[in-house]
């Protein structure tokens, strides 16, 4: 019996479901599979049971997840106060945040890390909210920005900071006097979106919803880059906060209009799994981000 076996039952046990499982662990079936047969041949007891609905968890697996539990956030607590009892601050640290965060906090979050830490590593991956999470419930990041919105319960989510939500268009669009529309007017015009995979989306669905109209863009597209290259074409509009925009708005390659009744805007969020403490390295980043948090350019202007 080992670490990785454990971490697997309660990750099955937690879920009701071997797949669902896998797909959290980033593993293929028939190996979380593999991996709980050898755990049982180990126990020399069955640990679950296959229902039509998933697998249900027997006495002595009920136990065993009981107590697993218990080990798996001990020996995380004894990894970070190992590491912290060292006054240089060393290790890999993976951070995952979306595009449009990436662009306002990625470039002085390094900075001030190799200031402050210089022998500490840092990965930063770039992708959609949904993707960050997933990335932090499979442990393959140990800190993440979401946006609010469905944030698993498994994960420890504080606010950074705000961002308003603005109607971005080509400047031949927007008169010289306009800085707001009413959300029913942008609902009217050619959008750019991401796919229902981004949470900004979702924003903007339920929104539609809510003033009985239907949200139906002309294209879809995930990079950022992307949907302001569009935009800057005057192939259409697209809803971005200022702050991941800031160059574009100063040139006036692109202008911004404040979307209101309602006004649209959403946290960004600070966020790590709640049953792995952070080692002294995560520590060191998540405090560099709470500092850095206020500095964002233009986040509500």
């Amino acid at each position: 019996m080992d670490i990785k076996q454990l971490r697997s039952f309660v990750h099955i046990a937690e879920l009701g479901s071997l797949s669902r499982a896998a797909e959290r662990l980033n593993l293929s079936q028939p190996a979380l599979s593999r991996q709980l047969n050898l755990l049982e041949e180990t126990l020399d007891t069955k640990l679950l049971e296959r229902t039509g609905r998933g697998v249900k968890l027997t006495e002595a697996g009920q136990m065993l997840a009981e107590r697993a539990r218990v080990i798996l956030t001990d020996l995380a607590r004894l990894e970070a106060d190992l590491s912290a009892r060292s006054s240089q601050i060393t290790g890999h640290v993976h951070v995952g945040v979306p595009p449009s965060a990436g662009i306002v906090i990625t470039g002085a979050l390094i900075e001030t890390l190799r200031d402050r830490y210089p022998d500490l590593n840092i990965t930063v991956a770039e992708d959609l909210t949904g993707d960050v999470q997933e990335g932090l419930l499979s442990g393959r990041l140990d800190i993440g920005i979401l946006h609010d919105g469905m944030i698993s319960r498994s994960l420890h989510a504080e606010p950074l900071w705000r961002e308003d939500l603005f109607l971005i268009s080509h400047p031949s669009q927007v008169g010289e006097q306009e800085t707001e529309i009413a959300y029913e007017d942008v609902l009217s015009l050619p959008l750019i979106m991401p796919t229902n995979k981004h949470g900004l989306r979702a924003m903007m669905q339920e929104a539609a919803f809510r003033a009985g109209r239907p949200l139906t863009p002309v294209v879809e597209a995930d990079a950022l880059r992307v949907l302001v290259d569009l935009v800057s074409r005057n192939v259409g509009h697209t809803v971005l906060p200022r702050s991941s925009l800031v160059q574009e708005l100063s040139t006036g390659r692109l202008k911004a209009r404040r979307i209101t009744n309602p006004e649209l805007s959403r946290k960004v969020m600070l966020s790590w799994l709640q049953d792995r403490p952070l080692s002294a390295g995560g520590k060191a980043v998540v405090d560099t981000l709470r500092d850095l948090a206020g500095t964002v350019p233009m986040a509500n202007q």
